[in-house]
């Protein structure tokens, strides 16, 4: 496992950091992103997509738990789990075994540790732990299980 330790400063510091992890993913990459509320995981995703080619405005899915862009030639699909922490039933609908690691797909989720086990479960991963440092600065570690 590769382990990457970045520090930004700016949601646009979080946003270069993401676009350069972009340009590394060839199609059905699962990427884990962990962090507390605000920390900038939206950012990363925004960033991400903008390495992908989407050319939508990437928001957060927390309302409707998964948004899908299409990006060039790779589709994003944008996963927030954050309402599934005491919803065992939904979590089974979400339907994203049918998605990970879909050589057209790249998965992006937000708070997995609320996700059904086929997502805690699921290798390679790449993670993103995205801690405060203070106001303005984030510390992120990327480990990443590619071979």
């Amino acid at each position: 496992m590769k382990t990457y330790e970045y520090f930004s400063n700016s949601s646009e510091d979080t946003k270069q950091i993401a676009e350069k992890l972009s340009k590394t993913l060839k199609g059905g990459e699962v990427l884990l992103a962990i962090g507390p509320m605000g920390a900038g995981k939206t950012a990363f995703c925004q960033g991400l997509g903008k390495g992908l080619g989407v050319n939508k405005v990437i928001n957060s899915p927390t309302f409707n738990l998964i948004k899908i862009y299409k990006g060039n030639p790779l589709i994003l699909y944008h996963v927030d789990c954050y309402r599934l922490e005491n919803a065992d039933s939904e979590r089974k609908d979400l339907g994203l075994d049918e998605v990970l690691g879909d050589k057209n797909v790249i998965t992006y989720i937000e708070w997995p540790m609320f996700a059904d086990s086929s997502v805690l479960n699921y290798h390679p991963v790449i993670k993103i732990n995205i801690t405060y440092v203070d106001e303005f600065k984030r510390k992120l570690v990327i480990e990443d299980e590619r071979q």
